[in-house]
């Protein structure tokens, strides 16, 4: 597995579009009775420069599985090792499709957010250029007292605002990325705004995996086993070691359900209730589809608020400016009367 996991540097950087592209095709050809070769042999015919279906069919020539070698795809950690249990316990084509599609999603997402932006962008640059050409041409004509200071001053406001949000932005990409991927997680499920995205996201991840791997008649310690197989530090890893150690000393499993952030708190209802084998696997993964809709709808609701608030600084950045120019007019004309 650490071979299979190994650091793709020498492969070109695959657009999530493309992933979510490629994940749908394989899901979709799979349901429709194609086996995995003639897949991969389909993929090969469209995939004409990168030659990534190429190296999957060589792997899957080499005796290797096909969650294993999709490694190629660079999908991340957490939904790489999603599709190996998948494949184990004979969902992969359900695994492909929806992972597919939360990839395919945040790529529109992604894709319309730089078009929602877009437009306040230009606004803003407009304003800016209007703010600059006030100060040298209007305020000196006008003569109005301590009017450039003001917009000067406004002016160094904006870009530095502007400058420290950018500079944020890197250096919080930067150090998170530096993080295993169970660090990464806990970080960006406590983010603002976006945090409970993310949490129904890893959570629907964890519940499909536990349900299906329940669901074919394994207990907590073979889970626990299975799991540790995955990379280092990533999510299934740090959870299996995690349970293990705790249990053999004595800890329940309610208190470790408690304590984890990334396990959703409706678990434990469940094992409260009493249920356990195939019932207990098929309300795992009900909750997990459930998850995956509340992730979709999270992406579409925290899309639309974007523009909102966009205009929103817009619309106090177009007042700030008139009160600086017009102001001090009126306090010059009341001077005058």
């Amino acid at each position: 597995m650490k071979i299979l996991t190994k650091n793709l540097f020498s492969d070109k950087k695959i657009k999530t579009s493309q992933q979510a592209e490629y994940l749908l095709i394989i899901s979709k050809l799979l349901k429709n009775g194609f086996s995995l070769s003639q897949s991969i042999n389909c993929l090969r015919l469209l995939d004409d420069r990168q030659k990534i279906f190429e190296k999957i069919n060589q792997d899957l020539q080499s005796g290797q599985m096909i969650s294993q070698s999709l490694r190629h795809l660079q999908l991340p950690t957490v939904i790489f090792n999603q599709l190996v249990i998948a494949q184990e316990h004979g969902n992969i084509a359900l695994s492909l499709e929806q992972t597919g599609q939360l990839l395919k999603n945040q790529a529109r997402q992604k894709s319309k957010l730089k078009e929602l932006l877009a437009y306040p962008c230009f606004i803003l640059a407009f304003l800016f250029t209007m703010l600059i050409g006030m100060k040298i041409y209007i305020i000196p004509q006008l003569e109005i007292a301590d009017g450039g200071k003001n917009i000067d001053l406004f002016l160094q406001l904006l870009l530095v605002s502007i400058v420290i949000i950018l500079v944020s932005g890197l250096i919080f990409t930067w150090k998170i990325r530096k993080k295993h991927e169970y660090q990464r997680a806990l970080i960006l499920v406590k983010l603002p705004a976006i945090g409970q995205i993310y949490l129904n996201f890893f959570q629907f991840l964890i519940l499909q995996g536990l349900g299906m791997q329940l669901g074919s008649g394994m207990n907590l310690f073979d889970i626990c086993e299975s799991n540790n197989r995955f990379q280092k530090g990533s999510i299934q890893v740090y959870l299996a070691d995690k349970f293990v150690k705790n249990l053999t000393v004595g800890k329940s499993m309610l208190e470790l359900i408690d304590d984890e952030p990334l396990l959703p708190k409706q678990l434990r209802v469940l094992l409260e209730a009493g249920e356990s084998g195939s019932q207990l696997a098929d309300d795992l993964l009900l909750m997990s589809e459930l998850k995956f809709e509340e992730t979709q709808r999270g992406l579409k609701k925290l899309l639309n608020l974007v523009q909102p608030i966009l205009f929103g600084i817009i619309a106090l950045v177009v007042v700030v400016t008139y009160l600086m120019v017009l102001m001090p007019i009126y306090v010059m004309m009341k001077g005058m009367s």
